[in-house]
C-alpha cells in the first residue's frame, strides 16, 4: 500500500484525520509552557499589535489547533474514513484543549473562575450523558450549536491569549465577550443533546 493511500486508510490507526487529532493533542503541552512563561505585559495604552509574547505566540497554536480540528473531520468524511479511534480521540483533544487553555488563563486572571467551572462542567456532563447514551445503544448525532460553541470557544480563547491591543481594540475585553457567547452556545448544544437523548431513551 502506497504512503498516499495509507493516509486515506480506514484501517490504518496514522491516517491523516487521526494524525491531525494527534497532533492537535501534542500541541497542548507546547501551548501550556508559553502560558505559563506569559507573565510579563506591558500597560495597554503602550502596547503594540504585533509585539511578541509568549501568549501571542500561543495564540497561533490556537489557530493552529482549529484548523487540524477542521480538517480532520472534513478528510474523515470526504475519504469515508471515520474511525472508532478518531470519534474518541477527536473530542478528547477538544476537551482537553479548553481544559489546559482556561486553566492556565485563569492563572493568568483573564477569565473568571465561575466561567471556567461552568464550562468545564459542561463538557464533563455532556461528556458522561454521552458514555451512558452509548451504553444503551443510543446514536445522538452532534448538533449544528455544539460546533458554533466550539468555534467560539477557540477565538475567545485566542483573544484572552493575545491580551494587548488586537486592532486597535482590548483582546482581554473582546476575549472575555466572545467566551461569554460561547458559553450561552455551551449551554444551548448541551440543552438540546439532553433533550435528543431523552427523546430517543423514551422512542428506544
Amino acid at each position: 500500500m502506497s504512503f498516499l493511500k495509507q493516509f486515506k486508510s480506514q484501517t490504518n490507526i496514522l491516517n491523516l484525520p487521526n494524525c491531525l487529532t494527534i497532533l492537535r493533542i501534542l500541541l497542548i503541552p507546547f501551548l501550556a509552557l508559553l502560558l505559563d512563561s506569559d507573565t510579563e505585559q506591558l500597560p495597554f495604552q503602550l502596547d503594540t499589535m504585533f509585539r511578541f509574547s509568549p501568549g501571542r505566540l500561543a495564540a497561533f497554536v490556537v489557530i493552529v489547533a482549529g484548523v487540524t480540528d477542521l480538517l480532520d473531520g472534513y478528510y474523515a468524511r470526504k475519504w469515508e474514513i471515520e474511525s472508532l479511534l478518531g470519534k474518541f480521540l477527536d473530542p478528547v483533544a477538544d476537551k482537553l484543549f479548553l481544559l489546559v487553555s482556561l486553566i492556565m488563563l485563569m492563572k493568568l486572571g483573564r477569565v473568571d473562575a465561575w466561567l471556567v467551572i461552568v464550562l468545564l462542567s459542561r463538557e464533563f456532563l455532556i461528556t458522561a450523558l454521552r458514555a451512558v447514551a452509548a451504553g444503551e445503544g443510543l446514536v445522538i448525532a452532534a448538533g449544528q450549536s455544539g460546533k458554533v460553541k466550539l468555534t467560539f470557544q477557540m477565538i475567545g480563547l485566542g483573544f484572552l491569549m493575545w491580551y494587548g491591543t488586537a486592532f486597535g481594540l482590548p483582546a482581554v475585553k473582546v476575549g472575555t465577550w466572545i467566551l461569554y457567547i460561547a458559553l450561552f452556545t455551551s449551554l444551548l448544544s448541551g440543552y438540546h443533546y439532553l433533550r435528543d437523548f431523552l427523546i430517543a431513551r423514551k422512542n428506544k
